[in-house]
């Protein structure tokens, strides 16, 4: 007779798992372990001796009972935090949370703020640590690492979902799925990230009940929608956590470039003149998207810097196109304060925590509002400490359109400047002049900006960039509109360039240059024994100063430089080589005076002759009559309307005229044969008439 069903058979009892206690057994474990979490985080994170604020163990709440989590909190608040705090508990050891982040720089420092702040084991899983390894992958299913950093694209790769999203141990330890810089999900997925708008489907190999926690610093009403599609949130049951993105301790500062941009004069306040030691240079981030302008503004700068610091590097480039053994030693010198001025793109900056940088420079308009206000809140992330923000843009930001006019705005057809643009008197009134070397014009006027609403900037371009430079009002109402902040706290002072005029002097470019024009020298075809002597010399400075150095000789002097120098005759003084090279060549200060004594001790040879060809034109020895008259010169030579009129006669009167009468030189009568200028069509036309009507 078979066992009861209740029973298992005899000799399999051993493979039986024991019931799974209901959910409201488990809540109520839960819950009786969240209430020793504030007291735990106060114990174990040694910089959260005032404990846990109010979001972060609301947002921790949610994670461990399972809840899907949006969060929209300011740079610096301690999101980070967050994915940390569900360790604390019992019931979570030996489970382990996914982070998504997005650069390759900012996975490896979190995996040092996890192990230095928290006390958690971490790794990050890139190219630069050999990937997903077989080996890896075993310990990230097994549970020895609670914080797994990764990448969009490793994350819905197929191996990682082969080798460890679809195992069964997996699933069961994974903790969470925490999405860090989750505005990037809806900018960079459309676009050159599309790993990022497919993070979604992984909730397919994993326990329905996994929760997803995004967070960011940027959250638009659009990204917010975007981001509950694109990562599959339950609209009726996720957690949405909106503390804000305003820092009140950031200084906000718009104004336009007064020199030309390639000339980067509008960078000069971060240099001062008198420099007593090297501290005397801000710490701070200047973003420029442009690479190779990052490149011209760091040498520029470090030009600026008084000659006895300059050998100290006080300013570098950073971007993600150099390695990573630099990225790292260079990053580590600026914490330190060695470096007192990264030049940088998004690589640096993103999610890093320094506390003590005091300037942050955005050089040309940002992209969107979020790029902005993320890399703003790169500055004063430090307890008590005040900092700056300035986006220097160009002239054509204050005449730009916030958003494309409808056709009802201004019927009939638009041409020239009103074409999509204010004008430049539009520019004016909204703050083009402001912020100048002189300060004349720094205070504004305020308008009437009723119509700058949470729908019209939902629409506008940048998600309101140009509504935020172009305001005559506080800066942060506009942040405020489209980021749902709550009311700023910023003292009046502190907040923002509109509400204290007195903040530009802090920003102030260089005393504006009179213009004058530079001649360019004389030219010829390049001399090729010049050319090869420059050739070789640029290699001899390579071997000599950065010999094993990853770059070519080309980086010294360019082709285009030896093509110049080889073409504009002897270099007979230093003075004439600094008149072509100096303001363009980044190796002026080192090797220019080498380069000098090279080119000084080449034969070259002389610049031929200019022959100038006089548009003057001896007049034609056609009449004999004309004597020595008809070699003279025509100072001046006649339009065609005065041609024109030349042959047209002189009086409307229909008398013929007087027998003996000189006849006027041009007149019908006139063969254009004869004219002291290439006839036109119109004299030929007009003596072809006058012949025909003889």
């Amino acid at each position: 007779m078979p066992p009861p069903p209740s029973q298992p058979p005899v000799g399999t009892r051993h493979k039986v798992k024991p019931p799974k206690k209901p959910w409201s057994t488990k809540l109520a474990a839960l819950e009786k372990e969240l209430e020793e979490l504030p007291s735990l985080i106060k114990k174990k994170f040694k910089k959260w001796t005032n404990g846990a604020r109010d979001f972060q163990l609301k947002c921790m709440r949610a994670q461990v009972l399972k809840q899907d989590v949006l969060l929209q909190a300011a740079t610096g608040s301690g999101k980070t935090g967050i994915a940390a705090g569900p360790h604390l508990l019992p019931s979570s050891e030996g489970k382990v949370t996914l982070m998504v982040s997005p650069l390759l720089a900012l996975e490896n420092e979190q995996v040092a703020t996890f192990h230095d702040e928290f006390r958690l084991k971490a790794i990050a899983i890139n190219s630069e640590n050999g990937g997903c390894l077989p080996s890896i992958a075993a310990k990230i299913i097994s549970g020895e690492y609670q914080i797994v950093l990764l990448s969009p694209e490793l994350l819905v790769s197929r191996k990682f979902i082969d080798d460890v999203l679809r195992k069964p141990a997996f699933g069961s330890r994974c903790l969470a799925v925490f999405i860090d810089e989750a505005h990037c999900v809806s900018h960079w997925g459309a676009s050159f990230r599309k790993a990022y708008s497919s993070i979604g489907v992984i909730r397919a190999f994993l326990p329905r009940e996994t929760p997803v926690i995004a967070v960011t610093a940027t959250l638009t009403p659009a990204v917010h929608q975007d981001l509950l599609t694109k990562l599959q949130f339950d609209p009726n049951s996720y957690l949405f956590a909106n503390e804000g993105n305003d820092r009140p301790n950031v200084s906000q500062v718009v104004r336009a470039m007064e020199h030309p941009a390639s000339s980067f004069r509008d960078l000069d306040f971060l240099i001062p003149t008198a420099m007593a030691s090297t501290t005397a240079i801000q710490k701070g981030f200047v973003y420029c998207d442009d690479i190779k302008a990052g490149a011209v503004i760091t040498d520029y700068l470090n030009q600026r810097v008084d000659p006895q610091f300059r050998k100290l590097g006080l300013i570098r480039p950073y971007n993600a196109s150099m390695s990573k053994k630099y990225r790292k030693r260079v990053m580590q010198l600026f914490r330190e304060g060695h470096i007192r001025i990264l030049v940088c793109t998004d690589a640096a900056g993103m999610g890093c925590d320094i506390p003590d940088v005091s300037i942050v420079v955005q050089w040309k308009a940002a992209e969107n509002l979020s790029s902005w206000v993320q890399r703003a809140g790169r500055a004063a992330r430090g307890w008590g400490r005040t900092g700056l923000a300035v986006m220097i843009v160009e002239k054509s930001a204050f005449e730009a359109a916030a958003v494309s006019p409808p056709p009802t705005v201004a019927p009939g057809r638009r041409t020239g400047r009103d074409c999509g643009k204010g004008g430049g008197e539009h520019a004016i009134e909204h703050g083009l002049k402001r912020g100048t070397y002189g300060g004349q014009h720094d205070t504004v006027v305020p308008l009437d900006e009723a119509h700058i609403t949470s729908d019209v900037l939902r629409d506008a371009k940048g998600e309101g960039l140009y509504f935020y430079v172009q305001t005559t009002r506080c800066r942060r109402e506009i942040l405020r509109t489209v980021f749902r902040n709550e009311p700023s706290g910023a003292d009046q002072a502190l907040c923002c360039d509109i509400c204290n005029p007195g903040l530009f002097d802090h920003v102030r470019p260089s005393k504006p240059q009179q213009a004058t024009r530079q001649r360019a020298p004389k030219r010829t075809t390049p001399v090729d024994s010049v050319r090869t002597a420059l050739y070789t010399w640029r290699r001899e400075m390579k071997t000599k100063y950065w010999q094993g150095q990853l770059w070519g000789p080309q980086a010294i002097l360019s082709d285009n430089n030896c093509e110049l120098l080889a073409s504009v005759g002897p270099i007979e003084s230093e003075v004439f080589l600094a008149s072509i090279l100096q303001d363009s060549w980044a190796w002026w200060d080192k090797l220019g005076g080498e380069l000098y004594l090279l080119l000084n001790s080449l034969a070259i040879p002389a610049l031929p002759a200019r022959t100038t060809s006089r548009s003057l034109k001896r007049l034609p020895d056609n009449n004999p009559s004309a004597g020595s008259s008809s070699s003279t010169l025509l100072n001046t030579s006649p339009t065609k309307r005065a041609r024109i009129a030349q042959a047209l006669p002189s009086s409307t009167s229909s008398d013929p005229p007087q027998t003996g009468s000189e006849q006027p030189p041009n007149s019908c009568g006139t063969d254009p044969a004869s004219l002291p200028f290439p006839p036109s069509s119109y004299d030929i036309f007009f003596s072809q008439f006058n012949r025909r009507a003889n």
